[in-house]
Protein backbone atom coordinates (compact mmCIF):
# COMPACT_ATOMS: atom_id res chain seq x y z
CA UNK A 1 0.00 0.00 0.00
CA UNK A 2 1.52 3.32 -1.08
CA UNK A 3 1.71 6.08 1.50
CA UNK A 4 1.94 9.83 1.04
CA UNK A 5 2.04 10.69 4.74
CA UNK A 6 5.41 12.48 4.43
CA UNK A 7 3.73 15.50 2.87
CA UNK A 8 2.27 16.73 6.17
CA UNK A 9 4.33 19.64 7.51
CA UNK A 10 5.08 18.32 11.03
CA UNK A 11 6.83 15.32 9.41
CA UNK A 12 9.53 17.63 8.00
CA UNK A 13 10.25 18.91 11.47
CA UNK A 14 10.21 15.40 12.86
CA UNK A 15 12.99 14.21 10.56
CA UNK A 16 15.59 16.70 11.76
CA UNK A 17 16.48 15.58 15.28
CA UNK A 18 15.38 13.60 18.29
CA UNK A 19 14.19 16.89 19.81
CA UNK A 20 11.40 16.92 17.22
CA UNK A 21 10.64 13.23 17.44
CA UNK A 22 7.25 12.69 15.82
CA UNK A 23 6.29 10.00 18.30
CA UNK A 24 5.02 12.63 20.72
CA UNK A 25 2.59 13.85 18.05
CA UNK A 26 1.34 10.27 17.93
CA UNK A 27 0.91 10.29 21.72
CA UNK A 28 -1.10 13.52 21.59
CA UNK A 29 -3.31 12.30 18.75
CA UNK A 30 -3.83 8.97 20.54
CA UNK A 31 -4.88 10.77 23.73
CA UNK A 32 -7.49 12.82 21.84
CA UNK A 33 -8.82 9.75 20.03
CA UNK A 34 -9.18 7.83 23.30
CA UNK A 35 -10.77 10.86 24.94
CA UNK A 36 -13.73 10.54 22.60
CA UNK A 37 -13.83 6.80 21.90
CA UNK A 38 -13.59 5.79 25.55
CA UNK A 39 -15.57 8.69 26.99
CA UNK A 40 -18.52 7.76 24.77
CA UNK A 41 -17.94 4.16 23.68
CA UNK A 42 -16.67 2.80 27.01
CA UNK A 43 -17.97 4.95 29.87
CA UNK A 44 -21.12 6.01 28.05
CA UNK A 45 -22.89 2.66 28.39
CA UNK A 46 -23.45 3.14 32.11
CA UNK A 47 -25.09 6.52 31.55
CA UNK A 48 -27.56 5.37 28.88
CA UNK A 49 -28.34 1.96 30.45
CA UNK A 50 -31.22 3.04 32.70
CA UNK A 51 -32.69 5.72 30.38
CA UNK A 52 -32.73 3.23 27.50
CA UNK A 53 -34.32 0.63 29.74
CA UNK A 54 -36.97 3.04 31.02
CA UNK A 55 -37.94 4.30 27.55
CA UNK A 56 -38.71 0.81 26.27
CA UNK A 57 -39.64 -1.01 29.47
CA UNK A 58 -36.82 -3.55 29.07
CA UNK A 59 -35.18 -5.24 32.05
CA UNK A 60 -31.72 -4.32 33.24
CA UNK A 61 -30.56 -7.80 32.29
CA UNK A 62 -31.76 -7.29 28.69
CA UNK A 63 -29.88 -4.03 28.14
CA UNK A 64 -26.86 -5.45 29.97
CA UNK A 65 -26.94 -8.41 27.59
CA UNK A 66 -26.75 -6.03 24.63
CA UNK A 67 -23.71 -4.43 26.24
CA UNK A 68 -22.30 -7.93 26.72
CA UNK A 69 -22.70 -8.52 22.99
CA UNK A 70 -20.91 -5.20 22.38
CA UNK A 71 -17.81 -6.22 24.33
CA UNK A 72 -17.85 -9.83 23.15
CA UNK A 73 -18.04 -8.72 19.52
CA UNK A 74 -15.23 -6.27 20.21
CA UNK A 75 -12.98 -9.26 20.95
CA UNK A 76 -13.94 -10.99 17.71
CA UNK A 77 -13.40 -7.85 15.63
CA UNK A 78 -10.00 -7.31 17.25
CA UNK A 79 -9.01 -10.85 16.27
CA UNK A 80 -10.00 -10.21 12.66
CA UNK A 81 -8.43 -6.79 12.15
CA UNK A 82 -5.22 -7.27 14.13
CA UNK A 83 -3.11 -8.67 11.29
CA UNK A 84 -4.45 -6.08 8.83
CA UNK A 85 -3.61 -3.29 11.26
CA UNK A 86 -0.05 -4.57 11.63
CA UNK A 87 0.28 -4.63 7.86
CA UNK A 88 -1.49 -1.44 6.73
CA UNK A 89 -1.60 0.71 9.84
CA UNK A 90 -4.61 1.96 11.80
CA UNK A 91 -5.36 5.26 10.02
CA UNK A 92 -8.28 4.18 7.84
CA UNK A 93 -9.61 1.84 10.49
CA UNK A 94 -9.94 4.91 12.70
CA UNK A 95 -11.73 6.90 10.01
CA UNK A 96 -14.21 4.20 9.01
CA UNK A 97 -14.73 3.01 12.57
CA UNK A 98 -15.67 6.47 13.82
CA UNK A 99 -18.35 6.79 11.13
CA UNK A 100 -19.75 3.32 11.92
CA UNK A 101 -19.89 4.03 15.65
CA UNK A 102 -21.44 7.46 15.23
CA UNK A 103 -24.23 6.15 13.03
CA UNK A 104 -24.95 3.09 15.16
CA UNK A 105 -25.17 4.90 18.51
CA UNK A 106 -27.58 7.36 16.89
CA UNK A 107 -29.60 4.41 15.59
CA UNK A 108 -30.42 3.38 19.17
CA UNK A 109 -33.19 6.00 18.97
CA UNK A 110 -34.98 3.88 16.39
CA UNK A 111 -34.63 0.52 18.14
CA UNK A 112 -38.12 -0.58 19.14
CA UNK A 113 -37.43 -4.28 19.67
CA UNK A 114 -34.80 -6.37 21.40
CA UNK A 115 -33.37 -7.79 18.12
CA UNK A 116 -32.91 -4.25 16.81
CA UNK A 117 -31.19 -3.31 20.07
CA UNK A 118 -28.74 -6.19 19.72
CA UNK A 119 -28.02 -5.41 16.05
CA UNK A 120 -27.27 -1.77 16.90
CA UNK A 121 -24.85 -2.77 19.66
CA UNK A 122 -23.21 -5.33 17.38
CA UNK A 123 -22.51 -2.74 14.68
CA UNK A 124 -21.44 -0.22 17.31
CA UNK A 125 -18.87 -2.73 18.56
CA UNK A 126 -17.20 -2.88 15.14
CA UNK A 127 -16.77 0.88 15.09
CA UNK A 128 -15.50 0.99 18.67
CA UNK A 129 -12.88 -1.71 18.15
CA UNK A 130 -11.46 0.20 15.18
CA UNK A 131 -11.14 3.42 17.21
CA UNK A 132 -10.07 2.38 20.70
CA UNK A 133 -7.12 0.77 22.47
CA UNK A 134 -5.99 -1.67 19.76
CA UNK A 135 -5.11 0.99 17.14
CA UNK A 136 -3.79 3.56 19.62
CA UNK A 137 -1.64 1.14 21.62
CA UNK A 138 -0.40 -0.45 18.38
CA UNK A 139 0.89 2.97 17.35
CA UNK A 140 2.51 3.59 20.75
CA UNK A 141 4.18 0.16 20.62
CA UNK A 142 5.55 0.92 17.14
CA UNK A 143 6.93 4.33 18.10
CA UNK A 144 8.32 3.61 21.58
CA UNK A 145 10.37 0.88 23.23
CA UNK A 146 12.40 2.27 26.15
CA UNK A 147 9.79 4.93 26.94
CA UNK A 148 6.78 2.81 26.05
CA UNK A 149 5.25 2.84 29.52
CA UNK A 150 5.51 6.62 29.82
CA UNK A 151 4.16 7.23 26.32
CA UNK A 152 1.29 4.81 26.80
CA UNK A 153 0.40 6.30 30.19
CA UNK A 154 0.14 9.77 28.63
CA UNK A 155 -1.85 8.62 25.59
CA UNK A 156 -4.18 6.45 27.68
CA UNK A 157 -4.89 9.42 29.92
CA UNK A 158 -7.29 10.50 27.21
CA UNK A 159 -9.38 7.47 28.09
CA UNK A 160 -9.94 8.73 31.63
CA UNK A 161 -10.34 12.39 30.70
CA UNK A 162 -13.17 11.26 28.45
CA UNK A 163 -14.86 9.73 31.47
CA UNK A 164 -14.32 12.88 33.55
CA UNK A 165 -15.78 15.27 30.97
CA UNK A 166 -18.05 13.33 28.64
CA UNK A 167 -19.98 11.27 31.20
CA UNK A 168 -21.34 14.39 32.99
CA UNK A 169 -22.03 15.94 29.59
CA UNK A 170 -23.99 12.90 28.46
CA UNK A 171 -25.84 12.75 31.77
CA UNK A 172 -26.73 16.45 31.53
CA UNK A 173 -27.94 16.11 27.94
CA UNK A 174 -30.10 13.09 28.80
CA UNK A 175 -31.73 14.91 31.72
CA UNK A 176 -32.27 18.15 29.78
CA UNK A 177 -32.90 16.93 26.23
CA UNK A 178 -33.59 13.19 26.42
CA UNK A 179 -32.04 10.31 24.50
CA UNK A 180 -33.50 11.52 21.19
CA UNK A 181 -31.11 14.50 21.12
CA UNK A 182 -28.25 13.10 23.19
CA UNK A 183 -27.41 10.04 21.10
CA UNK A 184 -27.00 11.85 17.73
CA UNK A 185 -24.95 14.56 19.44
CA UNK A 186 -22.60 11.95 20.88
CA UNK A 187 -22.41 10.18 17.51
CA UNK A 188 -21.47 13.38 15.68
CA UNK A 189 -18.88 14.29 18.31
CA UNK A 190 -17.30 10.87 17.94
CA UNK A 191 -16.70 11.23 14.21
CA UNK A 192 -15.88 14.95 14.14
CA UNK A 193 -12.98 14.52 16.56
CA UNK A 194 -11.47 11.19 15.48
CA UNK A 195 -11.48 11.67 11.69
CA UNK A 196 -9.23 14.80 11.65
CA UNK A 197 -6.84 13.19 14.14
CA UNK A 198 -6.53 10.08 11.98
CA UNK A 199 -6.21 11.83 8.62
CA UNK A 200 -3.74 14.56 9.56
CA UNK A 201 -1.63 13.14 12.40
CA UNK A 202 -1.46 9.34 12.37
CA UNK A 203 1.72 7.75 10.96
CA UNK A 204 2.15 4.02 11.29
CA UNK A 205 5.80 3.68 12.35
CA UNK A 206 9.00 5.72 12.76
CA UNK A 207 10.64 4.34 9.62
CA UNK A 208 7.92 6.03 7.54
CA UNK A 209 9.58 9.33 8.52
CA UNK A 210 13.18 8.12 8.64
CA UNK A 211 13.14 7.96 12.43
CA UNK A 212 13.71 5.30 15.08
CA UNK A 213 11.70 4.27 18.18
CA UNK A 214 12.02 6.71 21.11
CA UNK A 215 13.72 9.24 18.79
CA UNK A 216 17.04 7.43 19.13
CA UNK A 217 19.84 7.47 16.58
CA UNK A 218 20.60 4.41 14.39
CA UNK A 219 22.00 1.56 16.44
CA UNK A 220 20.51 2.95 19.66
CA UNK A 221 16.83 2.44 18.90
CA UNK A 222 16.56 -0.50 21.32
CA UNK A 223 18.31 -0.71 24.67
CA UNK A 224 20.52 -3.75 24.40
CA UNK A 225 21.48 -3.61 28.06
CA UNK A 226 17.94 -4.42 29.13
CA UNK A 227 17.12 -8.06 28.34
CA UNK A 228 13.38 -7.41 28.23
CA UNK A 229 13.99 -4.82 25.50
CA UNK A 230 16.52 -6.78 23.45
CA UNK A 231 16.27 -6.26 19.70
CA UNK A 232 15.73 -9.97 19.09
CA UNK A 233 12.75 -9.96 21.45
CA UNK A 234 11.12 -6.82 20.11
CA UNK A 235 11.65 -7.58 16.42
CA UNK A 236 10.35 -11.14 16.34
CA UNK A 237 7.28 -11.85 14.22
CA UNK A 238 4.57 -14.00 15.77
CA UNK A 239 1.69 -15.76 14.06
CA UNK A 240 -1.46 -16.39 16.06
CA UNK A 241 -0.71 -20.10 16.32
CA UNK A 242 2.84 -19.53 17.56
CA UNK A 243 1.74 -17.03 20.18
CA UNK A 244 -0.99 -19.37 21.41
CA UNK A 245 1.60 -22.07 22.12
CA UNK A 246 3.26 -19.95 24.82
CA UNK A 247 2.48 -19.80 28.52
CA UNK A 248 2.67 -16.00 28.39
CA UNK A 249 -0.23 -15.80 25.93
CA UNK A 250 -2.62 -17.77 28.14
CA UNK A 251 -1.46 -16.13 31.36
CA UNK A 252 -2.24 -12.70 29.93
CA UNK A 253 -5.54 -13.83 28.39
CA UNK A 254 -6.86 -15.53 31.55
CA UNK A 255 -5.67 -12.87 34.00
CA UNK A 256 -7.17 -9.96 32.08
CA UNK A 257 -10.34 -11.89 31.24
CA UNK A 258 -10.97 -12.23 34.98
CA UNK A 259 -9.86 -8.73 35.93
CA UNK A 260 -11.68 -6.93 33.12
CA UNK A 261 -14.83 -8.94 33.84
CA UNK A 262 -15.05 -7.34 37.28
CA UNK A 263 -13.87 -3.96 36.11
CA UNK A 264 -16.34 -3.49 33.29
CA UNK A 265 -19.22 -5.03 35.23
CA UNK A 266 -18.73 -2.41 37.93
CA UNK A 267 -18.24 0.45 35.47
CA UNK A 268 -21.37 -0.37 33.50
CA UNK A 269 -23.49 -0.69 36.64
CA UNK A 270 -21.74 2.02 38.64
CA UNK A 271 -24.32 4.71 37.95
CA UNK A 272 -27.19 2.34 38.76
CA UNK A 273 -25.48 1.08 41.93
CA UNK A 274 -24.43 4.43 43.38
CA UNK A 275 -27.61 6.08 42.10
CA UNK A 276 -29.56 3.95 44.58
CA UNK A 277 -27.91 5.91 47.40
CA UNK A 278 -26.91 9.28 45.91
CA UNK A 279 -29.15 9.89 42.89
CA UNK A 280 -28.31 10.10 39.17
CA UNK A 281 -26.33 13.34 39.13
CA UNK A 282 -24.10 12.41 42.08
CA UNK A 283 -23.67 8.94 40.63
CA UNK A 284 -22.42 10.51 37.40
CA UNK A 285 -20.06 12.58 39.55
CA UNK A 286 -18.76 9.33 41.05
CA UNK A 287 -17.97 8.12 37.54
CA UNK A 288 -15.96 11.30 37.03
CA UNK A 289 -14.12 10.63 40.29
CA UNK A 290 -13.32 7.13 39.04
CA UNK A 291 -11.99 8.50 35.78
CA UNK A 292 -10.02 11.28 37.52
CA UNK A 293 -8.43 8.70 39.83
CA UNK A 294 -7.61 6.66 36.75
CA UNK A 295 -5.69 9.62 35.32
CA UNK A 296 -3.73 10.00 38.54
CA UNK A 297 -2.96 6.30 38.83
CA UNK A 298 -1.91 5.94 35.21
CA UNK A 299 0.35 9.00 35.17
CA UNK A 300 2.05 8.01 38.42
CA UNK A 301 2.51 4.48 37.12
CA UNK A 302 3.97 5.81 33.88
CA UNK A 303 6.87 7.43 35.77
CA UNK A 304 8.25 4.10 36.99
CA UNK A 305 6.58 1.17 35.20
CA UNK A 306 9.33 0.94 32.53
CA UNK A 307 11.78 0.05 35.32
CA UNK A 308 9.56 -2.51 37.06
CA UNK A 309 8.48 -6.10 36.64
CA UNK A 310 5.10 -5.47 35.07
CA UNK A 311 3.59 -8.74 36.28
CA UNK A 312 4.01 -7.63 39.89
CA UNK A 313 2.56 -4.21 39.17
CA UNK A 314 -0.47 -5.90 37.63
CA UNK A 315 -0.86 -8.12 40.70
CA UNK A 316 -1.01 -5.03 42.92
CA UNK A 317 -3.65 -3.42 40.70
CA UNK A 318 -5.77 -6.57 40.70
CA UNK A 319 -5.63 -6.72 44.49
CA UNK A 320 -6.71 -3.10 44.99
CA UNK A 321 -9.56 -3.51 42.48
CA UNK A 322 -10.80 -6.66 44.21
CA UNK A 323 -10.71 -5.08 47.67
CA UNK A 324 -12.57 -1.96 46.50
CA UNK A 325 -15.39 -4.00 44.97
CA UNK A 326 -15.55 -6.32 47.98
CA UNK A 327 -15.96 -3.39 50.38
CA UNK A 328 -18.71 -1.91 48.20
CA UNK A 329 -20.59 -5.20 48.44
CA UNK A 330 -21.10 -4.68 52.18
CA UNK A 331 -20.77 -0.97 52.99
CA UNK A 332 -22.72 1.89 51.41
CA UNK A 333 -21.88 4.94 53.51
CA UNK A 334 -21.42 7.97 51.26
CA UNK A 335 -17.78 8.48 52.30
CA UNK A 336 -16.91 4.84 51.65
CA UNK A 337 -18.72 4.92 48.32
CA UNK A 338 -16.49 7.74 47.13
CA UNK A 339 -13.30 6.32 48.67
CA UNK A 340 -13.78 2.90 47.09
CA UNK A 341 -14.72 4.54 43.80
CA UNK A 342 -11.46 6.50 43.94
CA UNK A 343 -9.41 3.39 44.82
CA UNK A 344 -11.06 1.45 42.01
CA UNK A 345 -10.25 4.27 39.60
CA UNK A 346 -6.58 4.32 40.60
CA UNK A 347 -6.18 0.81 39.20
CA UNK A 348 -8.72 0.94 36.38
CA UNK A 349 -6.73 2.73 33.71
CA UNK A 350 -3.51 1.10 34.86
CA UNK A 351 -4.95 -2.39 34.35
CA UNK A 352 -6.00 -1.62 30.78
CA UNK A 353 -2.59 -0.07 30.05
CA UNK A 354 -0.68 -2.93 31.69
CA UNK A 355 -2.32 -5.46 29.39
CA UNK A 356 -0.82 -3.71 26.37
CA UNK A 357 2.54 -3.19 28.08
CA UNK A 358 2.85 -6.85 29.03
CA UNK A 359 1.85 -7.95 25.52
CA UNK A 360 4.45 -5.59 24.04
CA UNK A 361 7.12 -6.83 26.42
CA UNK A 362 6.36 -10.48 25.72
CA UNK A 363 5.69 -10.36 21.96
CA UNK A 364 7.42 -7.22 20.65
CA UNK A 365 6.62 -4.61 18.02
CA UNK A 366 5.97 -6.26 14.67
CA UNK A 367 3.05 -8.48 15.67
CA UNK A 368 1.57 -6.39 18.47
CA UNK A 369 -1.86 -5.84 16.90
CA UNK A 370 -2.07 -9.48 15.83
CA UNK A 371 -1.26 -10.85 19.28
CA UNK A 372 -3.21 -8.14 21.10
CA UNK A 373 -6.29 -8.81 18.98
CA UNK A 374 -5.99 -12.55 19.56
CA UNK A 375 -5.60 -12.16 23.32
CA UNK A 376 -8.57 -9.80 23.23
CA UNK A 377 -10.64 -12.54 21.61
CA UNK A 378 -10.08 -14.71 24.69
CA UNK A 379 -10.00 -12.02 27.38
CA UNK A 380 -12.93 -9.95 26.12
CA UNK A 381 -15.60 -12.55 27.01
CA UNK A 382 -14.85 -11.77 30.65
CA UNK A 383 -15.41 -8.10 30.01
CA UNK A 384 -18.43 -8.93 27.86
CA UNK A 385 -20.26 -11.25 30.22
CA UNK A 386 -19.43 -9.25 33.35
CA UNK A 387 -22.18 -6.63 32.83
CA UNK A 388 -24.73 -9.30 31.89
CA UNK A 389 -23.89 -11.43 34.95
CA UNK A 390 -24.23 -8.40 37.22
CA UNK A 391 -27.52 -7.41 35.56
CA UNK A 392 -29.02 -10.90 35.82
CA UNK A 393 -27.98 -11.22 39.48
CA UNK A 394 -29.52 -7.83 40.21
CA UNK A 395 -32.79 -8.75 38.49
CA UNK A 396 -32.96 -11.93 40.57
CA UNK A 397 -31.99 -10.45 43.94
CA UNK A 398 -32.57 -6.69 43.56
CA UNK A 399 -29.06 -6.27 44.96
CA UNK A 400 -25.50 -6.02 43.65
CA UNK A 401 -23.92 -7.67 46.69
CA UNK A 402 -23.58 -11.20 45.29
CA UNK A 403 -22.26 -9.90 41.97
CA UNK A 404 -19.63 -7.72 43.67
CA UNK A 405 -18.43 -10.60 45.85
CA UNK A 406 -18.11 -12.77 42.75
CA UNK A 407 -16.12 -10.16 40.82
CA UNK A 408 -13.83 -9.44 43.76
CA UNK A 409 -12.99 -13.15 43.67
CA UNK A 410 -12.16 -13.05 39.96
CA UNK A 411 -9.74 -10.17 40.60
CA UNK A 412 -7.92 -12.21 43.24
CA UNK A 413 -7.67 -15.23 40.90
CA UNK A 414 -6.25 -12.92 38.20
CA UNK A 415 -3.42 -12.08 40.61
CA UNK A 416 -2.30 -15.72 40.54
CA UNK A 417 -2.65 -16.12 36.77
CA UNK A 418 -0.58 -13.09 35.69
CA UNK A 419 2.56 -14.37 37.45
CA UNK A 420 3.09 -16.75 34.51
CA UNK A 421 3.27 -13.93 31.92
CA UNK A 422 7.01 -14.06 31.28
CA UNK A 423 8.51 -12.85 27.95
CA UNK A 424 7.37 -15.29 25.30
CA UNK A 425 10.65 -15.06 23.39
CA UNK A 426 12.08 -17.44 25.98
CA UNK A 427 10.06 -20.15 24.25
CA UNK A 428 11.92 -19.50 20.95
CA UNK A 429 8.76 -19.97 18.90
CA UNK A 430 8.78 -16.64 17.10
CA UNK A 431 10.19 -16.11 13.63
CA UNK A 432 12.38 -13.37 12.29
CA UNK A 433 11.09 -10.65 9.94
CA UNK A 434 13.17 -12.13 7.17
CA UNK A 435 11.50 -15.50 7.49
CA UNK A 436 8.12 -13.82 7.63
CA UNK A 437 8.75 -12.13 4.32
Amino acid sequence: MKRNDHKFKPDLLASRSSDSFYGWWIVAAGAIILFVSSGIGFYGHGVILDPLRNVHGWTKGTVSSAITLFFFSNGIVGLLIGRWMDRYGPKWFLVCGSVVFGLSISALNWCNSIPQLFIAYLIMSVGFCCTSLVPVNTLITNWFVRKRGLAMSIANTGLSVGGVLLVPLASYLIIQKGLGITLPVLGCLYSMVIIPMAVFFIKQKPSDLGQYPDGDHPGMAIDMQNPTRAAADQMQVWTRRQAMKTMAFWAIAVAFMLALGGQIAYLIHQVSFIGQYLGLQKAAMAVSITAAASITGRLVLGTFVDRCEKRYVAMGCFFIQGMAVLLLAFYHHVVLLYLCTFAFGLTMGSIIMLQSLIIGECFGILSFATVSGTIGFFSMPGAAFGPMIAGVIFDASQSYQTAFIFFAGTSFIAMMAIIFAKPASNDHTGISPAVQE
